[in-house]
């Protein structure tokens, strides 16, 4: 579609205004919500799926996609379609993969769209775990599921609910980590109190951040429904993605967008310390003043260094402050760095990814100039304190996913969702 401007008659600001309305019509664009209170070298072209049915199982086929090397060295991708969960695996980095594998766990409706999709997870003996969240019968209500492999795929323990409030609540938005040994955390964001808020009457504004905490090393169809739930924040955002990290302590560092005040949303973050019931700070990250009735879906990133460092991306739209910024903490949320801004405001900039890995620090986010989705790259090599020029890395045509960076060894790769066009992965 040609839209022409002419900017005699049209400012700047009208413009963006425009372009942020135009994207909100194209698949997985997603740069403001409506008003709602839930939820380097040329590009090679590849032939686009142009029906609006996928008979068969095709990544291309996935709004979104998860991706993450398993331990071997294997690279998995994960994405639902027709009520199932789909993998391919690469053992070449994602030259070629296998045929796509259906898992062997029961056809139950899954949220794979914008903030929220399937996570998997690996231990180093062969175990393989997988998170979503699963609608339920109203509107805006889910559960948040988890499955386990102990043979690396080959069969899976029957799925159980994490959430154990037994309420026709939302429990979504779920990030999972899992250590080598086999400990999963789980966190979410979770209404059960806005759901009890609403039965007595009263008024309740976002939702609650929850984690979910157990080992499954030695896991079996007996003693797989072992979950604790704990609440570590009331107030959240209801539908921007969790951000979570392991520190160099083992500890979870988790950044999420908090609602302050009257609808300021602003990300916050805490460190939950392993044993440590009490006293855990939550910090507020972003200072923006982006006052919203309504959820952006834009979600922030955090990657923690050797040396304890917190190195996070978030987009906003405040009166203080519009775009991406990076900002990095050295004591733990704290005291934060000078924000930099990343990013071409005016070709929307959004859904940023941080990731720190040897010695560099690489950021991806996507724009949209009004005629095509696009990846970007920055990396720094003197820990954040400059960045090089920003870098294209590919384009698609139907719509954009979120990118995401993983890593292999000392070798970090994006790895990009594009609707009907299929998966972009690059060694940065």
């Amino acid at each position: 579609m040609v839209i022409e401007l002419k900017m005699n008659k049209i400012n700047k600001s009208l413009v963006l205004v425009f372009l942020f309305v135009i994207s909100a019509w194209l698949p997985s664009s997603q740069a403001l919500m409506l008003k709602h209170d839930h939820q380097p070298s040329a590009v090679k072209k590849e032939n686009l799926i142009t029906d609006n049915k996928c008979k068969n199982a095709e990544v291309k086929c996935a709004k979104t996609m998860t991706s993450a090397f398993a331990p071997n060295g294997d690279l998995w991708r994960l994405w639902a379609q027709q009520q199932k969960l789909w993998v391919q695996i690469s053992q070449d980095n994602g030259v070629s993969f296998s045929a796509p594998k259906s898992l062997a766990i029961p056809a139950e409706k899954i949220s794979a769209r914008n903030e929220n999709r399937p996570k998997i997870a690996f231990d180093n003996a062969g175990g393989v775990y997988l998170s979503w969240a699963t609608p339920r019968e109203r509107k805006y209500t889910a559960d948040v599921r988890f499955s386990y492999s102990k043979d690396y795929g080959n069969s899976f323990l029957k799925p159980i609910t994490v959430n154990n409030d037994n309420l026709l609540a939302g429990h979504s938005f779920n990030e999972m980590l899992v250590t080598a040994n086999g400990e999963v955390s789980i966190v979410w964001l979770d209404g059960r109190l806005s759901h009890q808020l609403r039965k007595q009457g009263k008024k309740s504004n976002g939702s609650a951040l929850f984690l979910a905490q157990a080992n499954f090393k030695e896991a079996s169809s007996d003693n797989l429904a072992v979950f604790t739930n704990q609440q570590l924040a009331n107030g959240t955002c209801v539908c921007c993605r969790i951000a979570m990290d392991f520190n160099k302590k083992g500890d979870l560092a988790i950044l999420w967008r908090h609602i302050y005040g009257d609808n300021i949303r602003e990300f916050a973050l805490l460190t939950h310390i392993k044993n440590e019931e009490t006293g855990r700070k939550i910090y507020q990250v972003s200072h923006d003043h982006w006052k919203i009735n309504g959820c952006p879906h834009q979600g922030g990133a955090i990657s923690v260094d050797k040396e304890n460092r917190y190195h996070m991306v978030w987009f906003n739209q405040g009166e203080l402050g519009k775009g991406i910024f990076y900002a990095s903490s050295g004591d733990q949320g704290k005291t934060l760095s000078q924000p930099i801004s990343v990013g071409t405001l005016s070709q929307q900039a959004s859904h940023p990814y941080v990731n720190k890995n040897n010695e560099n620090i690489d950021i991806v986010w996507t724009q949209f100039n009004g005629f095509e989705h696009q990846l970007w790259h920055q990396r720094s090599i003197n820990n954040g304190q400059s960045f090089s020029k920003a870098s294209l890395l590919a384009t698609a045509q139907k719509g954009s996913d979120r990118p995401f960076i993983i890593n292999k060894g000392k070798t970090s790769y994006v790895s990009w969702q594009r609707p009907k066009q299929g998966h972009w992965l690059q060694a940065l």
